[in-house]
């Protein structure tokens, strides 16, 4: 199964109006899930998720019922560093946890979890390159390799970011950096149960920068891109053998 997971139900609406064979359930007693086929494939589609505790709890959930496979994170996230723009598609090569940055009887980094929890979460080569494919092919807008900063809070302004400043920087990635409150959650049940997973977000604005709801038009647009993107790369993986050994 694949699990496509979004922040509402407009993130998946998509997917959803090209299932077959769909129905609709409640999870965890408060979370919308439709099941249904994309090219025969089994997808679960969840919305309403707003915090990587939330998108933690649901990913592991859904992989203790069910064969998940991949998992892939839909929705918004906010530009960052200064080459990011509003409206482009930020196609995910690695993740940090925002939230996991201080314990004071331990040294630990920004985004580190003691333990043998890495601080950079990587999307793996296999995924990315057949997602690639799909979004060279559906994709016309500017689409970015992005690093995810992801955090439970929804940070917008400087201020919320400041105590997290080392030298004046909130990460050392200077490039391609998003700011977004779920895809870190899906990141780290992903590995610890071995589960590929990736994001591909629309920026909806640039860090202190409000949304331009007048222009709102432009995130829905890129949204369907997406969701084209990501169709493709689910009729792929029925007719190509990609993810082979992954989805058998």
């Amino acid at each position: 199964m694949i699990l496509i997971i979004g922040s509402s139900h407009d993130d998946v609406l998509y997917f959803e109006s090209l299932m077959t064979k769909k129905h609709n359930d409640v999870i965890l007693h408060q979370y919308p899930v439709t099941f249904g086929h994309i090219f025969n494939q089994d997808v679960a589609l969840v919305s309403e998720v707003y915090t990587n505790y939330i998108s933690s709890i649901i990913t592991q959930y859904m992989y203790s019922r069910y064969f998940v496979f991949l998992v892939i994170a839909v929705g918004t996230c906010i530009g960052y560093s200064d080459d990011v723009r509003p409206y482009d598609i930020a196609f995910s090569d690695q993740v940090m946890l925002g939230d996991v940055d201080q314990i004071a009887l331990r040294p630990v980094a920004l985004g580190e979890i003691p333990g043998n929890y890495p601080v950079f979460y990587p999307v793996s080569n296999e995924v990315r390159n057949f997602m690639a494919t799909a979004i060279d092919l559906r994709i016309s807008g500017r689409n970015i390799n992005a690093s995810y900063l992801s955090s439970n809070t929804f940070y917008t302004r400087y201020e919320q970011v400041k105590p997290l400043l080392v030298n004046g920087q909130l990460s050392r990635i200077h490039s391609g950096l998003v700011l977004d409150c779920t895809y870190g959650g899906i990141a780290l049940a992903g590995k610890i149960f071995n589960i590929p997973t990736v994001a591909l977000k629309v920026v909806e604005t640039t860090f202190g920068k409000p949304i331009n709801f007048e222009e709102y038009q432009h995130i829905l647009e890129a949204q369907q891109q997406v969701g084209k993107a990501i169709v493709t790369a689910i009729g792929n993986i029925g007719s190509n053998d990609v993810l082979k050994g992954i989805s058998d």
